[in-house]
């Protein structure tokens, strides 16, 4: 059987700095779209509500990961030398505002750890894991809070930040924005 030479399989060493920087961008742009649909879903009534009262603790859930995809999509971007700088100052700006975001992150991807107190972080409790309380703007879960809407204006901020960058890479980069 021959082998195939799938379209990721190139001898392409490393991509250029726009094609990551366009990928960065685009990742970013799904995941600032994501937050956007779980901040819109935790202030709303959903048909599931009726079966699934716990749909808003599912949504949170879902708001970190979203959150977390689009830091992780600017530092993508951060990788390209020209914009680093900036990106990298971005996301202190981000980070400034969801301190406890990598943490929420860790632990709810990793709740089979930390569901027997064998997680990295030895300050949250298994008897925390299931434990919140909202109240229509604020999530508190494992002694933090989060604003759901300065998350998102911090997100939109991140990537407003990386849009911002688009002209260090070459004056004829032109992209669509969101």
């Amino acid at each position: 059987m021959a082998a195939r030479n799938y379209a990721w399989e190139t001898t392409e060493t490393k991509p250029s700095d726009a094609a990551t920087y366009e990928r960065a961008r685009r990742l970013a742009n799904v995941a600032l779209w994501t937050v956007d649909i779980q901040r819109r879903r935790l202030n709303s009534t959903e048909p599931e509500d009726k079966d699934f009262p716990l749909r808003p603790w599912s949504d949170f859930q879902f708001l970190i990961v979203a959150l977390a995809r689009l830091r992780r999509a600017a530092e993508l971007a951060a990788k390209v030398p020209s914009i680093r700088s900036n990106m990298r100052a971005a996301l202190r700006n981000f980070d400034a505002v969801l301190p406890h975001l990598k943490t929420m992150r860790d632990v709810a991807e990793h709740i089979d750890d930390y569901g027997v107190d064998a997680g990295k972080d030895k300050n949250i409790s298994r008897k925390s894991l299931e434990v919140s309380s909202w109240d229509n703007r604020t999530w508190s879960w494992l002694g933090f809070e989060t604003d759901i809407d300065e998350a998102l204006s911090a997100g939109a901020q991140l990537f407003e930040a990386l849009k911002d960058c688009q002209s260090a890479l070459s004056p004829t980069h032109k992209q669509s924005s969101r």
